[in-house]
């Protein structure tokens, strides 16, 4: 009677405790509840659980329960210790002592009596229970009724464990879709390769712990379009550097990424990547390749590690499945790149062409008839002093003409002089002429924008900035989504020194009280760099409208 009433006690433990791991989706946390819940039905003190990792073809520990902490994170091959034994097997193993297994990993608990049960999925070995009691506390023997509960417990737990498996998958494929849609946006955008690089820098390596340079193969060489590193941050100076084929680069043209724990201890590393790596002091390397399909191998995507490290495939993920949108950005660049010069080519052609036609209808024809005069001025004046005077003459006024249209072309050779940036005219001569030569820059007759600041007082540099960008996002996107018939800008120093901004137009508007959407403003990203650059400066941002008659964007600093 007693042994069915502990049974059926038993079985509403089970009951129990299904329930409450079947609720849990994180992976992390599902398995100590688990470790903790096989101890609790047994009555045992401590336990582990390891889950298979077919790649390495061994078990690691995943989660304990007053196990040391060393327990945590090992890893036993086949037949090493309690769980490499039940790898090995398949089966399920009860040891009167942990001591009799082969190759103990915990020595100090060798007289504890313990069970391995294997964790079965579709059949398949997925994991491994290690659970035990303490011989000096609770020195009862597991029995098989223990294995019989604890394999029962097993499917269900394989079922928890799956189940997050799948959980953690999709939140992984999420992430990953966000990657790279952001990325497709950042470099979709970008104009040029340094802008590419940039773009790509900042999205996927800055704040990681490796260091990451982009290269390109350009004409026998390599060239380094830019890096990123915790130390430095980014860089995007350029370096070259001679290219020759060696042993990693089969792998490499077909695709596969090349990850080296240590470059010094690799047989496969080549010498001359040996020598670089010793240099820079960072002996971990992985080589991710940039390919367009049906093409060559444009270039790399170079991790580096100042420690010896085994890389693992979720470092390297994120920077392999945007590496085709990477090398896609860089190729198309790089065709633009090669129209332009082209361009250029022709345009300059094309210009020596004009040159030359001007040349002859003009200066050319001028040296001619000058030529012409000159060669009959010593018989005319022979014949008749007054008519060699005027050929002389005539010879002056010609070679004044040719002297004129010489430096006309030549002034039309001369390059434009190069007008400042907006960031150029802020720091020499502030905030209302780079405004003013911006507004002009991009005027518009349908738009018109009146600027008034005539009770603006100068504010320090980091303030104008800011407060530059901001009027050049706020009349942007009023020009672009307002439909308005004028814009007015307004800056102003009130009292206290609280410096304000105001871009109001006469536009459409909008319903602030609407559904976050995409609005007739144009609000969003301009918006959130508008705020983010007022509350580094500690001033405000607000922003009214109502439909039909338009938009107030007000910022307050100082």
């Amino acid at each position: 009677m007693e042994t069915v009433e502990a049974l059926l006690r038993q079985q509403e433990v089970l009951r129990a405790v299904i329930e409450s791991i079947s609720s849990e989706l994180n992976l992390r946390p599902l398995l100590t509840r688990i470790v903790r819940h096989a101890c609790e039905l047994i009555g045992a003190d401590n336990g582990t659980i390891g889950l298979v990792d077919e790649r390495r073809d061994l078990v690691r520990t995943e989660a304990i329960w007053q196990m040391p902490e060393n327990e945590l994170g090992a890893e036993m091959a086949r037949g090493v210790g309690l769980a490499g034994t039940v790898y090995a097997s398949g089966k399920p193993l009860v040891l009167a002592r942990y001591g009799q297994v082969e190759t103990p990993t915990q020595p100090k608990l060798a007289e504890n009596s313990v069970i391995g049960v294997p964790i079965w999925w579709r059949e398949k070995m997925i994991g491994f229970f290690g659970i035990g009691t303490d011989a000096l506390h609770n020195p009862r023997p597991l029995t098989a009724q223990d294995v019989e509960t604890l394999t029962l417990f097993a499917r269900h737990a394989a079922v928890a464990i799956e189940n997050a498996r799948l959980y953690a998958a999709s939140e992984t494929a999420l992430e990953e879709m966000k990657l790279l849609y952001e990325t497709s946006a950042k470099i979709g955008t970008a104009h040029s390769t340094p802008e590419v690089v940039a773009a790509y820098l900042n999205l996927v390596a800055t704040g990681g712990r490796f260091a990451c340079t982009v290269t390109r193969y350009e004409a026998g060489e390599v060239r380094i379009l830019g890096r990123w590193a915790p130390a430095t941050g980014l860089d995007l100076t350029p370096l070259r550097y001679p290219y020759q084929r060696d042993s990693l680069d089969e792998a490499l043209d077909q695709g596969q990424t090349i990850a080296i724990a240590d470059v010094h201890t690799d047989p496969l590393v080549p010498e001359t990547l040996r020598r670089i790596q010793a240099e820079s002091g960072r002996p971990a390397l992985a080589l991710i390749p940039l390919r367009i399909a049906g093409a060559a191998r444009l270039g790399h995507v170079i991790l580096s590690h100042s420690q010896v490290h085994l890389w693992d495939e979720t470092e390297l993920h994120p920077f392999e499945i945007t590496a085709q949108q990477l090398a896609s950005a860089l190729d198309s660049r790089l065709q633009q790149e090669r129209l332009a010069t082209q361009g250029q080519q022709v345009a300059i052609f094309e210009e020596r062409q004009r040159i030359a036609r001007d040349l002859h209808d003009s200066v050319t024809q001028l040296l001619f008839t000058m030529t012409l005069i000159a060669q009959t001025t010593t018989t005319a004046w022979k014949r008749d002093p007054d008519e060699g005077e005027r050929r002389v003459g005539r010879l002056v006024e010609l070679s004044q003409t040719a002297l004129s249209e010489m430096r006309a072309l030549l002034a039309e050779l001369r390059p434009p002089a190069p007008q400042p940036t907006g960031r150029e005219l802020l720091e020499t001569k502030g905030l209302i002429a780079a405004l003013e030569a911006h507004l002009r820059a991009t005027s518009d007759e349908s738009t018109p924008v009146a600027l008034d600041s005539s009770r603006y007082r100068p504010a320090a540099f980091a303030t104008e900035h800011a407060l530059y960008r901001i009027a050049q996002e706020a009349v942007a996107n009023a020009r672009k989504h307002a439909k308005a018939q004028q814009i007015f800008v307004t800056l102003a120093t009130r009292r206290g020194g609280t410096t304000v901004l105001t871009v109001q137009d006469d536009g459409i508007g909008f319903d602030t009280k609407a559904p976050a959407a995409p609005r007739p403003d144009g609000t969003g990203m301009g918006l959130s760099s508008m705020r983010e650059r007022v509350d580094k400066l500690g001033g405000t941002l607000t922003m009214s409208s109502t439909p039909g008659r338009g938009t107030k964007v007000e910022v307050r600093v100082g």
